[in-house]
């Protein structure tokens, strides 16, 4: 279930790039669909017994989501494309690191395959190779840099976090509620939207994409990996979700006609390697 979500994540591009959308109008969107999408099957699964644990994580899901989004999609816009994925996969790493403390579970390992996953994934994406459109006039590297790695932080303490809760709530609850309170978040943002891709730019083509996108890639798959999280811990879900940027980069390739060399068969072997034990660790 995790890799499967993680894989399916590495398709986003098909249904954004299209609508040439900026993310302040997108990822209030994707989250107010995926929230409403969950939100019968949520209801019709009785009460829950709401307290000051519960709500709390609740909220703390929502803001790291939000984070996470909000800088992720910054550092894309500030710097390049493989800058900004590569340090906001430094999150699989500081899961590893932090899992034996916070959910006082360790995994044989966990560590270094997910340094040898993020390995790979640098010689994947080749940051020191140019690519068109991708200048040193891109805005600034190190600002990109700061965001991707917030990001990073965002994303690790909200697989601790949504964790928990859907052990409270359940994941179809979780997925729910809290993609709702992110909506909410993000909504102010949509309002800042630049011109040439604000509200006023929105069509029913590319309204109809970020519906598909969000029910299925975005609200079954999330699902589908806080399913999985609960089941196999943090440390080894963080190094399963490498599978998403080897897709995103072969989505890529073959899509948008993106470069990729050979090397990139080498780097996708690392990050299939790592993925791999870590699969064997959690069995």
């Amino acid at each position: 279930m995790v890799v499967l979500a993680a894989a399916s994540w590495g398709t986003w591009s098909l249904f954004l790039r299209p609508t040439g959308l900026s993310s302040f109008v997108t990822s209030p969107i994707l989250f107010a669909v995926m929230g409403l999408g969950a939100l019968p099957w949520a209801l019709a699964q009785g009460r829950v017994a709401w307290d000051r644990t519960t709500v709390a994580l609740l909220l703390a899901n929502a803001l790291c989501d939000a984070l996470n989004v909000v800088a992720f999609f910054g550092a894309l816009a500030t710097t390049t494309v493989a800058l900004a994925v590569l340090t906001h996969y430094a999150a699989p790493i500081l899961i590893a690191l932090a899992a034996a403390r916070v959910d006082g579970i360790r995994t044989r390992g966990a560590g270094a395959a997910a340094a040898v996953a993020l390995a790979g994934l640098v010689v994947v994406l080749e940051p020191w190779a140019p690519r068109p459109g991708e200048g040193a006039t891109l805005g600034s590297p190190l600002l990109g840099a700061l965001l991707g790695l917030a990001s990073a932080f965002a994303y690790a303490a909200n697989t601790f976090v949504v964790r928990r809760l859907a052990e409270r709530i359940g994941a179809v609850r979780a997925m729910s509620y809290h993609s709702l309170v992110a909506a909410a978040l993000l909504a102010p943002l949509a309002v800042l939207a630049p011109a040439g891709g604000g509200l006023g730019d929105i069509t029913g083509g590319d309204l109809a994409l970020l519906v598909a996108g969000a029910a299925t890639i975005g609200m079954v798959s999330g699902i589908a990996f806080v399913h999985g999280l609960v089941r196999i811990g943090a440390a080894r879900a963080a190094v399963l979700t490498f599978a998403e940027p080897l897709v995103a980069v072969a989505v890529g390739a073959l899509v948008w006609e993106e470069p990729l060399h050979p090397i990139a068969a080498l780097g996708g072997a690392l990050v299939l390697g790592a993925g791999i034990h870590v699969a064997r660790e959690a069995r």
